[in-house]
Formats: structure tokens, sequence, C-alpha cells
């Protein structure tokens, strides 16, 4: 379980995000909010073309 949230958390940082949508940094959530902010984040900050 602790490797699939620090792939998570890796994952999120190649993407540019260190942070949640909320403002906690992402190695203070949880495996099932990782896994909520992986499809969040990218919603919410679109980058543009």
């Amino acid at each position: 379980m602790e490797l699939r949230r620090q792939h998570l958390i890796q994952e999120l940082q190649k993407k540019g995000f260190y942070r949640s949508s909320d403002g906690r940094l992402l190695n203070e959530l949880t495996l099932e909010e990782l896994e909520k902010e992986r499809i969040r984040l990218p919603k919410i900050f679109k980058k543009p073309k």
C-alpha cells in the first residue's frame, strides 16, 4: 500500500503538483486522498496550450 502511495505522489510531482487542492503537501495525504487528487488536480489546473 505504501508503494502505491509513493507512486501516486511521484506521478503527481512529475506533472508539477506538489500540494493538494486544499493546500496540504502530497506526502500528508492518505492513499484514498491521493487517488482523488490524481483525478481532481489536472481538471482544476488545466495548463494552457
